[in-house]
């Protein structure tokens, strides 16, 4: 009878030691030793350029109940979705990413980024996107896991309310080491890959709409005249 009650007291026990830094907790977060923010850098002109830019507004990202949240999240090799316990983003993880985006497009200085929660300031188009994956993927015992980040965007021009350009943003890059801090700094730096790709696409094709509409402007006023 005493062996197993030993063997009752000492299962739990081994439980949460192979839990590691992973635990299964729905969709909370348990309280976390450390909070991490994405520290995007952006690389700003010392000279502020001073010009005439469209104005983008950025919507805060869509994401489903388990990524809606400060929770960094991973995904065991039996699809089992958990977060790590150790750790979390200060943050949820939508609205860091939005604030990360803003700073990202507001430093390329060709257009200006608000949030659309400012409504005193007048958008000329609007950023549409959703987080389809933002996970931390394990793919074997003891190796480190492989970064996994894939955001749907569409660009919309509000004066017509029509999509300008749609596109899949995606990043898969491996953990140096299974430690949490490491694993943040890849999720840092596969942001940071991403955010310079969105900067791009969304810089050049506002660029070449503002072209189309200003000579579909000037044949129009060619034609009344």
């Amino acid at each position: 009878m005493r062996k197993i009650i030993v063997s009752l007291i000492i299962m739990p026990l081994l439980l949460m030691t192979c839990s590691g830094c992973a635990f299964d907790v729905g969709l909370n977060p348990p309280p976390p030793s450390s909070r991490y923010m994405l520290a995007v850098a952006t690389d700003t002109p010392e000279t502020a350029t001073v010009h005439c830019t469209p104005t983008v507004s950025i919507e805060r990202p869509q994401a489903n109940a388990f990524l809606n949240s400060t929770g960094i999240a991973l995904i065991q090799q039996d699809q089992k979705v958990l977060y790590y316990s150790k750790g979390e983003w200060a943050t949820s993880l939508p609205e860091m990413l939005q604030n990360a985006a803003i700073r990202s497009l507001n430093s390329t200085q060709q257009v200006r980024a608000v949030t659309t929660s400012q409504a005193a300031i007048p958008s000329n188009y609007n950023l549409v996107w959703n987080i389809e994956d933002f996970y931390a993927r394990y793919t074997g015992k003891d190796l480190p896991p492989r970064i996994c980040i894939t955001l749907n965007c569409w660009l919309i021009d509000i004066e017509t309310s029509t999509p300008v350009a749609t596109t899949v943003f995606s990043a898969q890059r491996s953990a140096p080491d299974t430690g949490l801090e490491p694993i943040v700094h890849t999720f840092n730096a596969s942001v940071a890959k991403i955010l310079a790709q969105m900067n791009a696409w969304v810089v050049s094709h506002i660029q070449n709409h503002q072209i189309m509409k200003m000579r579909k402007e000037q044949a129009e006023a060619t034609t009344d005249n």
